[in-house]
């Protein structure tokens, strides 16, 4: 007879379990027997149901392939030992999410028993669920802050052109012109970059200014 499989030993690293239960199927007999916690993760109260296969199939995640039903009767086909991450949809219905062991007696070389643990991991599930919301949100953030800050480089190169100041002058007087007509920064930013992409008239002069310097810049020896 094989060794009961520890249910702790197929979590994820840092994670802890909400409850654990024990179930036994014969596989002789077809009887099931699961302990408390497992009816209270398929969302019934202990010895309300009897457990077997047509019920774990009944309450299996749609979208989980394999199918937990399919998990244990490869387990009993083979004989080998499993561990699987699984949903439960549950009669109360909520969606419990769950890790399952197993391990095969055998009897004359053939399976007799399948026995093991569920482990509900619901809730850290649920706190993932939730980080990953929180990181989508600040890279979410992020990229506003980045498309911000790309626009105010856009306005702050343009007064460059037009005052032949340095960045941080051109950065002073957007800031400036920014308090004084109460307008946000970024706000400002986006009107004067729209207003020189779209003129009422071609800034012929700047285009002009703009070719003169790249022709300098493409001499060999020669800089601005």
């Amino acid at each position: 007879m094989s060794t009961k499989p520890d249910p702790l030993f197929a979590l994820p690293a840092g994670q802890s379990a909400d409850q654990v239960g024990m179930y036994h199927w014969d596989i002789r007999t077809g009887q099931w027997s699961w302990s408390s916690e497992i009816y209270l993760m398929y969302g019934y109260q202990p010895g309300s149901v009897t457990p077997d296969l047509a019920l774990v199939t009944k309450h299996g995640h749609p979208k989980d392939r394999p199918a937990l039903a399919e998990v244990f009767e490869q387990a009993r086909r083979t004989g080998q030992p499993f561990s699987c991450q699984q949903r439960i949809a549950a009669a109360d219905e909520s969606t419990r999410a769950v890790v399952v062991v197993g391990d095969v007696d055998t009897e004359d070389d053939a399976p007799s028993a399948v026995h093991g643990y569920y482990v509900d991991l619901t809730s850290a599930r649920l706190r993932e669920a939730e980080q990953l919301s929180e990181l989508a949100g600040e890279a979410a953030g992020l990229q506003r802050a980045m498309a911000s800050r790309a626009t105010i480089e856009q306005a702050k190169g343009m007064i460059m052109l037009a005052y032949r100041c340095d960045s941080g002058a051109a950065f002073d007087l957007l800031i400036g012109t920014s308090q004084r007509a109460n307008v946000k920064l970024r706000e400002l930013a986006d009107r004067l970059v729209a207003a020189v992409q779209s003129p009422d008239e071609p800034p012929e002069r700047a285009r002009e200014y703009l070719e003169a310097v790249l022709t300098r810049l493409t001499r060999p020896g020669e800089d601005v």
